[in-house]
């Protein structure tokens, strides 16, 4: 009889320290989805945040071009809204005649966009595809905010180990690029 007892004194026992660590499991459980949850909610924030600080109006390499950069949820959209020299030779509008995909050739420069598929990879740093259409090439690529007024933009061949870094300067917030216009 005392090895049933001891036997059930040792299951009971078991049993309540297997209900303590499930508690206990539970609480730290709990404890580490809300503050993984908390450290989305700042993560969520601070991508906000980088958005918001990206969103303008861009002076692209040797002041070429204005490009509009404004949030598509954790994306970049964009799209090219000055030209320096906006007309070709002929005095017609410049279109996207290197483009490798024949039926873009006609499109015009202005309203494409240039960053593609750029994503929030970490704080201040977007990757996806660059696009350029003096050469008509789309390349791997970064964009990285340095400060409010500078972003870096770096674009590398998927050949060849080649890379080129610009600087771009920030003309202009949203607002004050959109009353100008007026």
């Amino acid at each position: 009889m005392s090895v049933l007892v001891k036997f059930g004194h040792t299951l009971s026992s078991l049993i309540v320290s297997s209900l303590v660590f499930s508690c206990l499991v539970m609480v730290a459980g709990s404890s580490t989805a809300f503050a993984q949850d908390t450290a989305g909610k700042d993560i969520a924030e601070k991508g906000a945040a980088e958005l918001a600080a990206i969103e303008g109006v861009w002076l692209t390499k040797q002041g070429r071009s204005h490009l509009k950069v404004t949030p598509c949820g954790e994306s970049l959209c964009n799209e090219i809204i000055w030209l320096k020299q906006p007309l070709d030779r002929a005095g017609k509008p410049q279109t996207d005649k290197l483009n490798k995909n024949g039926k873009l050739r006609g499109r015009p420069i202005i309203g494409i966009s240039i960053m593609l598929k750029m994503r929030r990879v970490q704080d201040n740093m977007w990757k996806g595809w660059l696009y350029d259409p003096e050469k008509g090439k789309a390349f791997q690529g970064h964009a990285r905010l340095i400060t409010a007024n500078k972003l870096e933009v770096k674009g590398c061949s998927s050949i060849l180990p080649i890379c080129k870094t610009h600087i771009w300067k920030k003309v202009s917030n949203l607002e004050n690029y959109k009353s100008a216009e007026k």
